[in-house]
């Protein structure tokens, strides 16, 4: 004959069980809280590296272009000295030679803008002056000049003829066209020149606006150029006539003048839609206005642009961000 247990389980061996299960309950939570919180901080940091990434590599092609943006672009760093101050020509005593800093911060600086040559379109061409004029006929006395009535930088699609890849892509609406020169030229003093001051060349900023224009439209972006003549810094050069007739003395059979297509680049920081994290973006001038803002990096503190010296033309960048929880 079988006996059978009926007796089933005590009161301790039921909270022995219960506890059992609990701690194995806790230990499971935990396993699974710890393995999400890794695996979003994972992910964070492998968003943060990609982003870091891509914005490091757009800055660093920007900035590798932003020579025209040397003594002619005019912005203060951190400090109060002009950002692009490059001096190459004379001893470090003469000039103001502290490293420069320029902070991108909410609610201190919020935007940072400098000209960057428009590889796409090629480098510079060589531009001779007589062919943006209309010379009169030669009047009788020797002399007197003959008049000069200035046509247009384009005139007789000269522009156009005389692009560097040869595909007529220069004078096309929207494209901002410099001006400028391979002399660079100091102030005049009673003494001599100012060698306080970098040298630079006189320079032209203007958009072509529409089909057919023949003239260029000044950059509309107040005091983000310098506009002086840097040998009579009373006068403004405010068009390409201007520009061509004060061109400074220089050597040879006729003066040189280099005309480029660049890009007016603005990187700015601004707050996202729910005022919760500011973000970096990039835009462009688009030949009357910048254009809107691209998003380019996400989340972020601060950006750092930095140059070492007044005598190095390289460009350092850092992006801070804020630390994700």
């Amino acid at each position: 004959m079988m006996i059978k247990n009926n007796r089933g389980l005590t009161l301790a061996e039921m909270i022995v069980g219960v506890a059992l299960m609990g701690i194995m309950g806790m230990v499971a939570a935990s396993f699974f809280v710890f393995t999400a919180k890794t695996k979003k901080e994972i992910t964070n940091e492998i968003e943060d590296k990609v982003d870091n990434i891509l914005a490091e590599r757009m800055i660093l092609r920007d900035l590798k272009y932003s020579e025209p943006s040397f003594n002619n672009v005019v912005i203060t760093d951190d400090n109060g000295r002009q950002f692009f101050d490059y001096v190459a020509d004379v001893t470090q005593s003469a000039v103001d030679n502290a490293p420069r800093k320029l902070t991108l911060e909410a609610g201190r600086r919020n935007e940072f803008i400098f000209i960057a040559t428009n590889e796409k379109m090629g480098g510079s061409m060589m531009y001779a002056p007589s062919n943006a004029y209309q010379v009169g006929n030669p009047p009788g006395d020797p002399f007197v000049a003959a008049s000069l009535t200035f046509v247009s930088l384009n005139k007789d699609s000269i522009v156009q003829f005389s692009d560097p890849q040869g595909l007529g892509r220069y004078w096309q609406v929207g494209n901002v066209l410099m001006l400028d020169t391979p002399t660079m030229v100091r102030q005049m003093t009673a003494s001599g020149p100012d060698y306080s001051k970098p040298a630079r060349s006189p320079i032209f900023l203007g958009s072509v606006q529409a089909p057919g224009a023949t003239r260029l439209l000044p950059l509309n972006i107040p005091g983000f150029i310098n506009t002086t003549n840097p040998m009579y810094p009373s006068e403004t050069i405010g068009d390409e006539d201007k520009f061509l007739r004060d061109i400074p003395p220089m050597g040879g059979a006729a003066p040189l003048v280099r005309l480029k297509v660049v890009s007016i680049i603005k990187y700015y920081l601004q707050k996202d839609s729910k005022g919760n994290q500011v973000n970096v973006y990039r835009s462009m001038y688009t030949g009357r206005a910048f254009g809107p803002g691209q998003l380019f990096a996400s989340d972020v503190a601060k950006v750092e642009f930095s140059r070492k010296s007044a005598h190095d033309a390289l460009i350092y960048f850092k992006i801070v961000r804020n630390n994700k929880k």
